[in-house]
């Protein structure tokens, strides 16, 4: 059967709908129920043979039009700057989250004049701040999906690119539970011993086989006294294990950051505060994007806009998927519970929850515990609320792992993860537009792919016409900004002796020095927020309650702005109202 034929055997079940495809992908009309209806038609058209992209423009029953408003406005913006240049460059990358970030540094290291376009204040502002920081193993990852390749290949990077970065990176490794809940959906066709036996032996030898596969190396099955020699928190049910030690912890923004520092240095350049509302083209080929600033030419557009990257795409008239936002949900511990977490640790469950590796407990570089993420289908893209609810099905999924965990919680916040309804990576050119590279639905293991992602961009263009001539002056090394709170005695005692402000400490949660804040806003931090992704100021297990204001100050001084404009993150987000009592006194 062709793939239209399997296209219309799916809609029977939609007599409101109606479809078309072209070069593979399917494009979707007409109206269902409910947002769910909607979500379930995408996906079961998405993972169709042959279907390389999913169009879902399907309404439902109270569906937001926001969506149509972000591009109404757009075009009215792109009327008054298409014709206002304000720069030339070979590439443009849409999109300041670790994905462009990671293709700008790859690109940083060849003679190409290189544009990073990011509509927020700062970059990793999306999905790259609110993710677990796990660093996948690549065991997940179905065959044939672009994710397999890409997470193993990224994950062997890691160790390389933060070493030069100064990024904290560790792999404390995964371990994953195997319980008698594991298979409780299919207890009724295993009985006594044969249902034990299954647990202990055949399931994790399946998984192990899996990993190995996909190129995961390292895998060992443990069993008994031994697993909870590694974890001694880890729920006393479990029969057996599966221990991955390839599994690593970053942190996202951190790492964000210091890609967007590095490639700065060799040459980018970051346009911040810059939204895309259109494109230029000739002859089918882009020749340029135009801003909220103006117009950048360029001949190639890498389209790395996480949750709007469907938007984008539209913009440039080659929209080939919709992305679906799934939301998360994360909670935060604090970090006097460290030592009772080692690894990242996840319960198996047989099925597996749909459309999600399933999250679960890691450490994180920091020190904190994290549980999560959950898996949430929303409506707007800009849902990043945690409501009670969700957070506590976060908290009863993930209680059996480790049963007598402490739950001193300090924050609980969501991110938005970028789904397509094919349910991998989309990365190619574009097919009705020259010179324009989808890199979209980058959901996880999206982090852990990264790097790979960037070398697989980098390739792409070079087989568009691209030419790439490495620099000899390339610096893959970036500095961190230096901690109080990681120096000994001794270092802290000769910075405070040649800076006082190292004596000065700001937040006492995270042992935050004043000249921590000045180095952030030195390389680029104008918030409250952005200086707290860069110092970890507020972070701690009073959430700022208490260096807030000292923050404020410091970033009023140093900008030389009052302290009623000094900004929380984006521009609105004003702590003060009118003249702050004192100020000029």
């Amino acid at each position: 059967m062709g793939l239209e034929g399997k296209v219309r055997r799916v809609l029977k079940g939609y007599p409101n709908v109606s479809f078309h495809v072209r070069d593979g992908v399917v494009f979707l009309k007409g109206r269902v129920g409910t947002h769910r209806e909607w979500v379930e038609l995408g996906l079961s058209i998405g993972c169709l043979r042959g279907v390389e992209g999913v169009v879902n423009d399907v309404e439902w029953e109270g569906m937001p039009r926001d969506r149509w408003e972000r591009l109404q406005a757009c075009r009215d913006t792109y009327m008054r700057m298409k014709d206002k240049p304000i720069g030339s460059f070979d590439v443009v990358i849409v999109g300041g989250g670790v994905i462009g970030a990671m293709v700008a540094r790859e690109l940083s290291r060849y003679k190409v004049r290189v544009a990073l376009v990011e509509e927020g204040p700062d970059v990793s502002l999306g999905a790259s701040k609110a993710n677990n920081g796990m660093i996948h193993p690549g065991v997940a990852p179905k065959h044939g999906t672009l994710k397999r390749g890409l997470n193993v290949r990224g994950n062997k990077m890691y160790d390389k690119i933060c070493r030069e970065l100064s990024v904290r990176f560790s792999r404390p490794g995964s371990l994953w539970l195997i319980t008698p809940r594991t298979l409780k959906s299919r207890r009724k066709y295993l009985k006594g011993p044969l249902y034990t036996f299954t647990l202990k032996y055949i399931i994790p030898l399946l998984i192990k086989i899996k990993g190995l596969l996909n190129g995961v190396k390292g895998i060992r099955i443990i069993r008994g006294r031994e697993i909870f020699k590694l974890e001694p928190m880890a729920t006393k049910d479990a029969l057996a294990a599966v221990f991955v030690p390839s599994t690593g912890i970053l942190d996202p923004y951190e790492l964000t950051i210091a890609l967007v520092e590095n490639a700065v240095q060799n040459g980018v350049e970051l346009f911040l505060n810059t939204k895309v509302v259109g494109f230029t083209k000739e002859g089918g080929r882009i020749t340029g994007v135009v801003t909220s600033r103006g117009r950048l030419d360029c001949r190639f557009v890498v389209n790395a806009a996480g949750v709007y990257a469907d938007e984008v795409a539209e913009l440039a008239g080659t929209r080939e998927y919709t992305i679906h936002p799934r939301k998360g949900i994360l909670v935060l511990f604090d970090r006097r519970l460290k030592d009772m977490v080692r690894h990242c640790l996840a319960e198996v469950l047989i099925p597996t929850p749909p459309r999600t590796k399933g999250g679960g407990i890691n450490p994180t570089v920091h020190g904190n515990i994290m549980w999560g993420p959950s898996a949430i289908e929303v409506p707007s893209k800009e849902d990043v609320s945690a409501k009670p609810e969700e957070v506590r099905e976060v908290l009863e999924k993930y209680s059996p792992i480790t049963p007598e965990f402490p739950k001193k919680i300090i924050r609980y916040f969501a991110g938005v993860r970028a789904a397509t309804f094919t349910e991998d990576f989309i990365i190619r050119p574009a097919k009705w537009v020259k010179g324009f590279i989808h890199v979209a639905g980058i959901q996880s293991p999206g982090l852990a792919s990264a790097p790979a992602i960037a070398e697989y961009v980098v390739e792409i263009l070079r087989d568009e016409g691209l030419e790439l001539k490495p620099k000899e002056d390339f610096n893959p090394y970036r500095k961190l900004i230096p901690s109080a709170r990681e120096m000994s005695l001794e270092e802290l005692d000769r910075r405070i002796r040649e800076d006082p402000r190292w004596g000065r400490i700001v937040c006492v949660c995270e042992m935050v020095s004043e000249a921590e804040v000045v180095e952030a806003v030195r390389r680029g931090a104008r918030s409250i927020d952005a200086v707290k992704r860069r110092t970890r100021a507020g972070m701690g297990e009073c959430q700022g309650d208490f260096c807030l204001i000292k923050v404020a100050e410091i970033l009023s001084r140093e900008l030389g702005v009052p302290l009623e404009r000094v900004l929380k993150e984006e521009e609105g987000s004003e702590l003060f109202n009118g003249h702050v009592r004192g100020e000029e006194e």
